[in-house]
């Protein structure tokens, strides 16, 4: 009876060292050893069964305004350094729900007890608010942390987390420091269950030594404000008025973990959080990164110049001629040629820190690249001509005949052949019309169909349109032949040694395709090759020819 009324006391006094404004609360949670030692014995009953009763006894006295949550440990599995659970998160307490968690409790396992503390502190988000760990051990850490710097690396990131630690029934004086450790690296405190006097004189000696909490000043409004400026003495122009402001927290001067995001030229806001921070301002390409520290209770003001310029941009297809096609695409690069960012349009803009990039416009197959300067607060503007036109292919089986099928491939091709005699390929797209954009000078461009072919020759002047149309001289050859014959095309022509050139194969008893103007041979075949019959046809130029086998 004596020790529960001792780890009673000892609860109540953890509990009184935590207080917390009546408008507020304290957040506290209750880490409590469930590990295969709490079956050891004190006065005729285990510690389990004594902690239970007086866990009950302070959730009975609990204060409605505080939060309270629960960890356990070793209570699933032997062995286990895992065998950490948030049975309850910190909340407004339900005394029956919680203690229906707390009675559930059967000691078996290990004493991860730095894990758990830890874990709850990252239940009671300590990154982000005040709060307090209760730890109820009676036993050395068995999993392999450090006490002691686990507990440096929470007071470090914690906003304000206190760690208590009260030990009972120890004979392991390595133990006793750790859990010192633990509560003293957090600013909290350390007490021990042994017998009523010793516990009398602690709790005596550190109510005492602890003052009472001063009184927390009433929170800003916000804790950051910031405006940005394209440069000193210029203020951002119409367009650029939505700045992105990144808030990330400092790691050893460089960025580390997100925290906010706001959007303005002007900004008010409330960090989670104080320390020290890396801020980064952009709009559109320019963006600049400062540090910044914000100390708990004041207002930091920022004030942001990007250092920046506007470019803005016209693209030209001769000198002349103005550009309307909004598929041109901007490419801004550094001035060593790495690409920073792409827009598209006949005219764009960027604003960018100040300094020497490369702008490259392109159009189709049509490129122009030249080296800028961009002035911190000024606009500058420049026109870029590509010395590009345009070529307007249509493709028809005959002169004025009827037109290609829109599956119809068409080919760019250069005008002039290389050593090989071959005109080097371009570019290859598919319909019955195409236009290309295209720097000026000669060129070809070849319909294909099936095995209809045709090209025209065609030249380019800077900021006109080429149109020109490119017959096929070829039409239809549709046959029909037995059901499920196979149709072999030849042509008409024999060779010396009498055989005809093989041309293509159609299956199902149906062939229709477009071929070359002139006379063919067609052949139908069984399913075991045997022929079945054989005819000439004639196709014409712009027509169709029609027939069937036998």
């Amino acid at each position: 009876m004596k020790f529960r009324t001792v780890l009673l006391a000892v609860f109540l006094f953890v509990l009184a060292i935590v207080p917390a404004r009546a408008e507020e609360g304290s957040r506290v949670i209750l880490v409590l050893d469930a590990s295969g030692s709490m079956w050891g014995q004190i006065d005729g009953k285990s510690k389990m069964e004594i902690a239970k009763e007086v866990v009950g006894r302070v959730v009975g006295a609990w204060k409605p305004e505080n939060e309270l949550g629960l960890v356990a440990y070793g209570h699933r599995e032997k062995g286990s350094c895992e065998d950490i659970e948030v049975l309850r998160e910190p909340g407004a307490l339900e005394a029956g729900d919680y203690m229906s968690a707390v009675k559930a409790l059967n000691p078996k396992g290990k004493t991860p007890m730095t894990a758990a503390v830890r874990m709850a502190a990252e239940s009671l988000k300590y990154t982000e608010r005040k709060a307090s760990v209760i730890l109820v051990s009676d036993g050395i850490e068995t999993c392999g942390l450090d006490p002691c710097a686990v507990a440096e690396e929470l007071e470090k990131l914690g906003v304000d987390l206190t760690v208590h630690t009260v030990g009972f029934g120890l004979d392991d004086q390595g133990a006793v420091a750790q859990l010192k450790c633990l509560a003293e690296k957090t600013g909290g405190t350390y007490t021990t269950a042994e017998n009523a006097s010793e516990l009398e004189a602690a709790l005596t000696r550190t109510v005492e030594a602890v003052p009472a909490p001063p009184p927390e000043p009433a929170a800003p409004e916000f804790n950051v404000t910031g405006h940005v400026v394209m440069a000193e003495g210029v203020e951002l122009s119409q367009g650029y008025e939505s700045a992105t402001w990144e808030f990330f927290a400092a790691v050893d001067g460089q960025k580390g973990q997100w925290i906010q995001t706001e959007y303005g030229t002007d900004i008010k806001i409330n960090l989670p959080r104080t320390g020290d921070f890396i801020v980064r301002v952009s709009d559109d390409v320019a963006a600049v990164e400062l540090p910044m520290t914000l100390e708990a209770g004041e207002v930091e003001k920022l004030n942001v110049s990007l250092e920046a310029g506007i470019l803005r941009l016209s693209g030209m297809m001769d000198e002349t001629t103005p550009m309307t096609d909004t598929g041109a695409a901007w490419e801004l690069l550094d001035s060593s040629g790495k690409w920073i960012t792409t827009k598209y349009g006949a005219e764009t803009a960027f604003l960018a820190n100040a300094g020497v990039y490369k702008i490259r416009l392109g159009l189709g197959t049509a490129k122009v690249e030249q080296d800028i300067e961009i002035a911190a607060g000024k606009l500058s503007e420049q026109k870029l001509a590509l010395g590009a036109g345009s070529i307007e292919a249509n493709g028809v089986f005959a002169s004025g005949g009827p037109a290609v099928p829109d599956s119809a491939a068409i080919e760019l091709r250069r005008g002039e052949p290389g050593p090989d005699g071959k005109h080097e390929w371009i570019t290859t797209t598919y319909g019955t019309t195409a236009q290309f954009k295209v720097p000026a000078g000669k060129y070809l461009v070849v319909f294909t169909k099936d095995y209809a072919g045709g090209s025209a020759p065609v030249e380019v002047t800077a900021g006109a349109m080429s149109k020109v149309e490119v017959s096929l001289d070829g039409g239809y050859l549709a046959v029909t032949g037995p059901a499920e014959s196979t149709i072999e095309v030849f042509s008409a022509e024999k060779d010396i040694s009498g055989a005809r050139k093989y041309l293509e194969t159609e299956y199902g008893g149906v062939g229709n395709k477009a071929f070359e103007a002139g006379a063919y041979h067609v052949v139908a075949k069984g399913a075991d090759g045997a022929v079945l019959g054989e005819k000439d046809f004639e196709v014409k130029a712009g027509g169709r020819t029609e027939g069937s086998i036998p």
